[in-house]
């Protein structure tokens, strides 16, 4: 009985299988955090299944199913130790694998791969891992260009000083959305098209270069205009960058080329059979993976990063006293590698985070707001109040409250950070040594 269930009945054994990976997907789309583009890789596949569909083997191959079960038990046996984001690339590989035991053999699946990838909710982590590195990039190369004219420009880490005029190349000038929806076009076409996987392959770097090329073309463009040298209307910021964009992706489409249409073998619906013996190993391994997070202890935040931390008394010369968490606060606070304190001066309102290590949880300060529903506007650099280095202090709106909300990060030597990215590379580099203290100032706005 085990060894004659239709081929897709493994599909959808493996995705039961790898249900906590898809929570985690949905809860970090649904809080605010992420970009929810992976939807539309998840369709494209979907898109991609269904026509498909009628060439799919009757029974799956065994190779690749048995290393797709594999996957899906290393994933739930580690769940404790691999991180989430790692967890659901495991699983989206499993139901490739799938996928790929299913379809006609000497298919191309490189692109099919590339969707799949990008059907995860990473646009935040790349942004935090390498979206400052590319900033950097994006900021030096468009200060070469802008000193080709008459303007004085200087670079600090991210951020350009334009004739004394600070400007910021924030997260969206870093690239990473233009590079997500430029692989997204190379391997929806290409997917479509069966282009050749070596094919593929060649053209994916040139897709790279394409997409940062035009991203350095519309970074300096737009410091061009918030310096006030050009006299660009306001319209024309998103116009100059939807430009760009609209260009890069018409490039992409001509490096992935046209390609005949070119239907898939025909398939008999009766192959080689999968024996019952190992066909019972497989689902009795799918369903140990869709159980065993129930099974296995629950894990909790290392108490090792929780040490005792004496939070000052004082604030830029004004009196702190503390205040209870909210209920938000305390559930961030029970995952949070460090310390969390909140404290006002009788004006402001002050969070202080304190952590020993660099770590993905300090979050900037904008992620937790958007998160909670409000909205950000004039986003800005300033000057931090008497003490050297720059601050990141931006509007937040929310059912008639507005509040200025200005955030750095200051190591032990008093350097400090308004970009968490850089501030984690600087202290994995060694550049900046702990403890690191995370500061966000909300003043309400009549």
């Amino acid at each position: 009985m085990i060894r004659r269930l239709p081929g897709w009945s493994w599909l959808l054994f493996a995705a039961l299988a790898a249900w906590p990976s898809w929570l985690w997907a949905a809860r970090r789309l649904g809080d605010g955090s992420d970009d929810p583009l992976g939807i539309i890789a998840l369709a494209a596949l979907g898109l991609l299944l269904w026509r498909d569909r009628s060439s799919l083997r009757a029974q799956p191959r065994l190779r690749w199913l048995g290393v797709a079960a594999l996957l899906l038990i290393v994933g739930a046996l580690f769940q404790s130790i691999l991180p989430p984001l790692l967890r659901g690339l495991l699983s989206v590989l499993a139901l490739l694998l799938v996928i790929l035991s299913l379809r006609a053999p000497g298919q191309p699946w490189l692109a099919w791969l590339g969707l799949g990838v990008l059907s995860l909710p990473l646009l935040s982590s790349l942004q935090f891992f390498v979206g400052y590195p590319l900033r950097v990039v994006t900021a030096e190369v468009s200060a070469w260009l802008l000193r080709l004219g008459s303007w004085t420009v200087e670079r600090q880490g991210s951020s350009l000083l334009v004739d004394g005029q600070w400007v910021m190349v924030d997260a969206p000038c870093s690239g990473i959305q233009m590079a997500w929806v430029g692989y997204f076009t190379a391997c929806s076409l290409a997917a479509w098209q069966r282009l050749p996987d070596r094919s593929l392959l060649r053209r994916l770097p040139l897709v790279g270069l394409l997409v940062l090329g035009g991203n350095i073309l519309r970074n300096t463009l737009l410091v061009w205009g918030e310096s006030g040298a050009s006299g660009f209307p306001g319209w024309a910021h998103e116009a100059i960058g939807l430009l760009v964009f609209v260009g890069v992706c018409g490039m992409i489409f001509r490096v992935i080329g046209r390609r005949a249409f070119v239907p898939p073998p025909a398939v008999e619906a009766t192959g080689p059979g999968t024996s019952a013996r190992f066909a019972g190993s497989l689902l009795g391994a799918l369903l140990l993976a869709m159980l065993w997070p129930f099974l296995s202890p629950a894990t909790t935040a290392s108490e090792a990063a929780r040490v005792a931390h004496e939070w000052p008394v004082q604030f830029e010369g004004r009196a702190l006293r503390p205040l209870a968490l909210s209920p938000v606060e305390q559930r961030f606070a029970a995952d949070f590698p460090g310390q969390l304190g909140r404290f006002t001066d009788g004006q402001r309102s002050i969070v202080l985070r304190q952590v020993l290590r660099p770590t993905r949880k300090l979050h900037p300060a904008e992620d937790c707001f958007r998160a909670l529903g409000y909205r950000i506007e004039q986003t800005q650099l300033r000057q931090r109040v008497g003490a050297q280095g720059l601050q990141r202090c931006f509007v937040v709106t929310s059912e008639g409250l507005r509040l200025q909300v200005c955030d750095y990060i200051e190591d032990a030597a008093g350097q400090s950070f308004s970009d968490t990215s850089a501030w984690y590379w600087s202290a994995l580099s060694g550049q900046s040594a702990g403890p690191w203290q995370a500061v966000t100032v909300a003043n309400p706005l009549l």
